[in-house]
């Protein structure tokens, strides 16, 4: 070997020494930053053949820098922040829902219904008090307006998460140009051989984490070194471009023909929806359409089912002016958010029902004799039957021979005398007397117990105690009103402790990863300290080692004057 060869030696040896320096000043540097990988310098004995010696040392060779890093854990952490992700918005809009029913409390949904169940048992026990009348009549109001309330409430946070999928969207689309654009620097350093992108491949790992969170991330590399991303069967990130997310409105109509309109996702500049199979947004889209939707329906359920079934007994019942077939709440409003009185009972609580009555009947049609009687003359639907006394209200449709359907009410075609059971025709000039015209009347099976009877509101107490909610196979129902109510409370709280456990587990599995991926790649002081003392010792060798080739040479040169 000659000395010129031992100083290129000597020269590797300084290179390589002065390179490991830097890259441990490097990590020490970057000891402390978000989702650096220390860096390791690997290193080979230069070699050349000898005919004679065989293989001779010509000092070492820098072979790479390498990224020290478990890409497959990094893969695995991904995973669990989406699911992460995903539990912390469904763990939101639980922890809404409980702060919005209140329950238990004494302003709560359950303690209101149980106040109106209450007021009747109350009204039962004094029929004849017009002010247990008012009671009912308020504790019904304020029941309604709880109702009102917590649907409201439940249905605008529903709306406010538009502006969070919004927000988020939009930080998917800057997530993904940030990489594309990282994707691009790493191709065009690691399509010169043998270099590589470290250092941009940490900022580019470090911004797939982020994006895991808010949505499901499936990465492949390209030949090139070009991260590739889908999410939920859709391309994110491809070697051409960066797609991006926009938000479209949907209207929704549920089962209970409840209206809404949400926003929704999709693939910019397409028609193709975008479902993300966990992640923030997937969390906000069910927290919506399932969770608070679900729970909507089921208000809209309970509703419903106190109104007809109220109604139901009421309508049997007989008011204090003697009148039947009221109905307490307004048939046609049946869901939570618009629930409302009848007009009757609105008008006045001497139309609430607290006496007993029987059985609804409808007949179908009769004739009756004669037809329209003179001008002045009352009709007596009595005289057909004694049982029309007891008329429920607005029960009577009069019709003339030709179809003609005739208007009831005082300036119209003519009046009903529901306690006495009596029509008087007023319109004579549609119609002329003795006219055939056919009668549709409903008419309660039992008469009027006086004001004293409170059998009707004790039946309306009994309302909450029977099930009418939640069919068996067999079509039984098997749940009463405040039995579901409560075991819809009850559901809410069982899902929000699973949610929360399950949320619980994915922070202690993603700190138990991150705690792993930290011993692989994280830096330690103490162990790039020692290397820093390692290679200022080796650049100082070689250091010496070229000084002493050099003064070699000086004494060879002296030599040869």
């Amino acid at each position: 070997m000659g000395l010129f060869d031992a100083l290129s030696i000597g020269m590797r040896g300084l290179q390589a020494s002065q390179t490991s320096i830097d890259v441990t000043g490097q990590n020490i540097s970057n000891a402390n930053t978000e989702g650096y990988s220390r860096k390791r310098v690997n290193q080979v004995a230069e070699v050349i053949g000898n005919d004679v010696l065989g293989q001779k040392g010509m000092g070492v060779e820098i072979t790479d820098i390498q990224r020290i890093r478990d890409s497959f854990l990094d893969r695995q952490t991904w995973e669990q922040l989406g699911e992460k992700g995903y539990t912390a918005q469904l763990d939101t809009a639980y922890t809404r829902l409980e702060s919005i029913l209140k329950e238990p409390s004494d302003t709560g949904l359950s303690s209101q219904m149980n106040t109106f169940w209450a007021s009747w048992q109350d009204l039962a026990n004094n029929p004849g008090d017009l002010s247990a009348r008012e009671a009912v009549k308020s504790s019904a109001t304020t029941m309604i307006d709880t109702f009102h309330q917590v649907f409201k409430q439940i249905e605008d946070f529903g709306l406010s998460m538009n502006s969070p999928l919004d927000q988020e969207a939009k930080t998917v689309n800057d997530l993904t140009g940030q990489i594309y654009t990282l994707n691009e620097k790493i191709a065009g350093v690691e399509t010169r051989p043998g270099e590589k992108a470290n250092d941009s491949r940490d900022q580019r790992d470090l911004l797939i984490r982020k994006l895991a969170q808010l949505v499901d991330v499936q990465t492949v590399e390209d030949g090139n070194g070009r991260a590739i991303i889908t999410s939920g069967g859709n391309l994110l990130v491809s070697p051409a471009a960066a797609l991006k997310l926009e938000t479209f409105g949907q209207a929704t109509t549920l089962a209970d023909g409840t209206k809404t309109s949400d926003l929704r996702l999709r693939i910019q500049g397409s028609n193709n929806t975008f479902e993300p199979r966990s992640g923030e947004l997937k969390g906000i889209m069910d927290a919506r359409s399932k969770v608070l939707t679900g729970y909507m329906t089921d208000l809209n359920a309970l509703a419903g089912t106190i109104v007809n079934e109220v109604n139901a007994v009421h309508v049997t019942g007989y008011t204090l002016n003697k009148a039947s077939g009221l109905y307490f709440f307004d048939p046609n409003k049946t869901r939570a958010g618009d629930l409302e009185l009848s007009a009757a009972v609105k008008d006045s609580a001497t139309n609430i029902a607290a006496a007993a009555g029987g059985k609804i009947t409808d007949v179908s049609n009769f004739l009756p004799a004669g037809g329209i009687p003179a001008s002045g003359t009352l009709l007596d639907l009595k005289a057909t039957n004694a049982n029309y006394r007891n008329l429920t209200q607005d029960s009577v449709k009069v019709t003339l021979a030709d179809g003609t359907v005739l208007a009831e009410g005082a300036g119209k075609d003519y009046v009903v005398d529901y306690e006495n059971g009596t029509i008087n025709f007023v319109n004579y000039a549609r119609y002329n007397p003795g006219d055939a015209v056919t009668v549709k009347v409903s008419y309660n099976t039992t008469g009027y117990s006086g004001d004293g009877n409170g059998q009707n509101a004790l039946n309306m107490a009994a309302v909450r105690l029977k099930s009418t909610m939640i069919p068996d196979k067999d079509g039984n129902f098997t749940q009463s009103v405040s039995g579901f109510y409560s075991a819809t409370i009850g559901k809410m709280g069982i899902e929000k402790n699973q949610n929360s456990a399950i949320k619980d587990t994915k922070d202690f599995l993603i700190g138990q990863m991150d705690s792993e991926q930290a011993t692989i790649s994280g830096v330690s002081l103490d162990e790039e300290m020692t290397n820093m003392i390692k290679y200022e010792n080796s650049y100082k060798a070689s250091a010496r080692f070229i000084s002493t080739i050099s003064q070699m040479m000086d004494v060879l040169l002296a030599l040869g004057q």
